[in-house]
């Protein structure tokens, strides 16, 4: 798992994952922090990152496994006093690290006192790295302001100047310092030096870091850059007198060049989970989000869940910001700032939005904002993500549910179309092929053709990623319905799976439904809403929210049509109308009309229950959409189901079962590819 994440703005969800020994974790961070000790530190260095994040979250680790005696903890944490201007620093800190007690100053007693619990191993470790910041210090003659620097900044400095200033090789010296095992800490960037600045809401330079989360300002942050090196004073006098328009192109030109990281890029790619982690959004999560490649390493991940969680509360530089603000300005710095193409459900499958509910305490929390600008419902998930009222996320609540088994792998292999009808968008396509992945399609026996009529071609580099076909049907709907047919033929399937991809059901059950085609003794697999009591009830609700009378109606007339198959056939089936579902290929084959018809699935069940076909029903997952987003069944389309029913029943039937048994014969025989 990787979790993106701050210097503290995750602690709950990092305490959570670090102490399962199953959960092999990665937690990316960024070095853009210049404010006060770190950026001493950084200004003395000349090149190098910020190291308070990094320094925090190993101690934070540390903590919690337990590997590391809890003075070194405190000892690296602790804060050097107000030091007199001719007081021999150097040897006061190395002496009190040494836990020498006699005389020094007042001030240091802490120290020595933390000091006198370190093993020795660490202390000597802990000495040398403060022996090579010292001796850096007394050969370059720079001046240094001691003042309320934490030691571990400055044990990380001598790092630094002991890997021969590779950052990313001083963070693993670091946290093997505190008995943090390599990578379990990454910076998201390859280690280049990078200098954060941000334009705010009224167009103003803000020139550091700093700035961006100074509280006393709450900032309403426009837009951020990654500049190659620290302004100069000059330089930002004469920027601050630039508008928006002139500004932005000094930025760029001024960027810094920089990769991603490897190993995070190798991390990221083969996860399981991704967690865009909550924090101060411009300065410790959107600038990593920046970096060139992260964008690439997501994207080629098409199984992982990428969740992002978004803030409770609102901190300085989110001002007046909605969570709905916060979602999309992640996916702005995701895309690189709108460069790449990638479609956003590869980035972020699940938003998780804090409701705190009703009560007075609403105004110090983010805001919802605008849910109905997000596209696709299946994403969005809102509820009280709180632990009590704490300001803090309930880890438990957040990544339980996300928490899945992996299918067991079956031998044989069968051959399923699936068609993804009325996406209304490409978004759409993309998520369903996504959840179908996350759903666990890959670990089934099954080989996969998908064709969808979306209103535009997927992206080239997502559909080469995912291992099967997608075709693209065009045209009117009869001639998208003859297209599909022919490809079922001619690609000899066993199955055809319709999924209505409006964002009204959750991909993931395509890999439900087709885990019980294993042993293909099924002759249909019936996604039922109604098995899913929940979904159905809030889908009523809101569609007939003001219309009690028309609802009524409607759910009665749903269980008449269920009632009229127990009567015609013998066969209860709980959901006739349901958009989810399996078929065997030689019975869509005899199926009168388009397979993406209102009245498609009375159609179906005639000829499936009427030659007594083995047939499945299994709960599906709902989401309830707004009426004016999709064309709901109406009275009308029901008392059509209902004759279409009795149609089916008796019309003709000669010879059905034997062309059936036929084609089914066929389809078994024919040689079917083995999964690799």
């Amino acid at each position: 798992m990787v979790l993106f994440s701050g210097g503290r703005g995750s602690g709950a969800l990092t305490a959570l994952l670090v102490s399962n020994p199953r959960v092999d974790l990665v937690v990316a961070i960024n070095g853009y922090d210049d404010g006060a000790s770190t950026g001493e530190v950084r200004r003395f260095l000349g090149d190098s990152l910020g190291p308070s994040d990094f320094r925090k979250n190993a101690s934070r680790l540390a903590a919690l496994l337990g590997n590391i005696p809890v003075p070194v903890v405190d000892l690296l944490d602790a804060r050097l006093p107000e030091l007199p201007a001719d007081l021999h620093v150097e040897e006061e800190l190395l002496r009190a690290v040494l836990g020498d007690s006699s005389g020094g100053d007042a001030g240091l007693a802490n120290l020595r006192q933390l000091a006198v619990g370190l093993p020795d191993r660490v202390r000597t470790a802990i000495t040398a790295r403060l022996q090579a910041f010292f001796n850096e210090r007394r050969r370059t003659g720079k001046p240094f302001s001691f003042s309320d620097c934490s030691v571990g900044n400055l044990v990380f400095a001598g790092a630094f100047l002991r890997c021969g200033r590779d950052f990313n090789r001083t963070v693993d010296d670091y946290a093997g310092l505190l008995g943090l095992s390599p990578g379990l800490i990454e910076n998201v960037t390859d280690g280049t030096d990078a200098h954060l600045v941000a334009i705010d809401a009224d167009g103003r330079l803000l020139g550091s870091e700093e700035e961006i989360v100074d509280a006393k300002r709450r900032n309403r942050i426009d837009d951020i850059f990654l500049l190659a090196r620290r302004p100069t004073a000059d330089e930002i006098a004469r920027w601050s007198g630039l508008d928006r328009g002139a500004l932005v192109p000094t930025l760029n030109a001024a960027s810094a060049a920089f990769g991603i990281n490897p190993r995070l890029n190798a991390a990221v790619r083969g996860a399981d989970l991704v967690i865009y982690a909550p924090g101060t959004q411009h300065s410790s999560l959107f600038p990593s989000y920046l970096t060139p490649g992260l964008n690439d390493a997501i994207a080629a991940n098409l199984t992982a869940i990428k969740l992002l969680v978004t803030n409770i509360q609102s901190d300085a530089e989110i001002t007046g910001s909605s969570a709905v603000d916060i979602i999309e300005r992640a996916v702005y710095y995701l895309k690189e700032k709108g460069k790449q193409p990638t479609p956003t459900p590869c980035l972020i499958t699940h938003y998780l939005l804090n409701d705190p509910g009703s009560g007075d305490r609403t105004t110090a929390y983010v805001p919802l904002g605008r849910l109905e600008s997000l596209e696709d419902p299946r994403l969005v998930r809102v509820g009280n993500y709180e632990e009590g009222v704490t300001g803090r996320h309930d880890a438990a609540k957040i990544l339980g549910p996300f928490v899945e088994s992996f299918i067991a792998r079956w031998e044989g292999v069968q051959r399923v179309a699936v068609l993804l009808h009325e996406a209304g968008t490409t978004t759409k396509a993309v998520q369903s092929i996504l959840e179908m992945l996350r759903g666990g399609i890959r670990d089934l026996p099954v080989e996969l053709g998908i064709f969808h009529d979306a209103p535009g071609p997927l992206d080239e580099s997502f559909v080469r990623s995912l291992g099967f076909p997608v075709t693209r049907l065009e045209g009117a709907p009869a001639e998208r319905d003859r297209q599909f047919r022919a490809a079922v033929e001619q690609g000899r399937f066993d199955y055809v799976l319709l999924f209505e991809s409006s964002g009204m059901y959750n991909g993931e059950d395509i890999a439900n439904l087709a885990s019980h085609l294993t042993l293909g003794r099924l002759d249909a697999v019936w996604g039922s809403r109604r098995l899913s009591v929940n979904d159905i009830y809030e889908s009523y609700r809101l569609k007939y929210q003001h219309r009690s009378i028309v609802g009524a109606i409607s759910y009665v007339g749903s269980h008449a049509l269920s009632l009229a198959y127990l009567l015609l056939y013998g066969r209860y089936v709980s959901d006739t109308l349901s958009a989810v579902r399996v078929v065997r290929a030689a019975d869509t084959a005899r199926v009168p009309g388009l397979l993406t018809d209102k009245l498609v699935n009375q159609r179906l069940l005639s000829v499936l229950l009427r030659r007594g076909a083995e047939m499945f029903e299994v709960p599906v997952q709902f989401f309830s959409l707004s009426p004016g987003m999709v064309k709901r069944t109406s009275p009308l389309d029901g008392l059509l189901a209902l004759a279409t029913a009795f149609r089916g029943r008796f019309r003709p039937q000669d010879g059905e079962r034997a062309s059936a048994q036929r084609a089914e014969d066929q389809s078994r025989a024919a040689p079917h590819p083995q999964v690799r």
